[in-house]
């Protein structure tokens, strides 16, 4: 678990409250693109789609974006993977 006194956190449930197109849209720039975003799961429902129709297809549903989105000092962190895991709690 990741704690600091002076940490703000923020959380939203992005199922009943679902990203914008323009909040994708930033996200997607800061993540190396809008596949960046999809949830493992979602993978391929989303493998004939990109760009803007991607992003509006992301948006209509929360359950598609990968989660958590973590931005931490400037930093993107995406998804529950070993590596962000690693990052987020220091561990090498």
């Amino acid at each position: 678990m990741l704690a600091h006194e002076s940490l703000s956190v923020t959380t939203r449930d992005l199922v009943k409250q679902p990203l914008t197109l323009a909040e994708l849209r930033a996200l997607a720039r800061r993540a190396g693109g809008p596949r960046e975003l999809v949830a493992p799961k979602q993978r391929a429902a989303a493998a004939d789609l990109d760009g803007e129709p991607l992003l509006a297809w992301l948006a209509a549903d929360g359950r598609r974006v990968r989660r958590p989105i973590i931005d931490l000092g400037g930093t993107l962190y995406l998804g529950f993977a070993a590596d962000v895991k690693a990052k987020l709690t220091g561990a090498r």
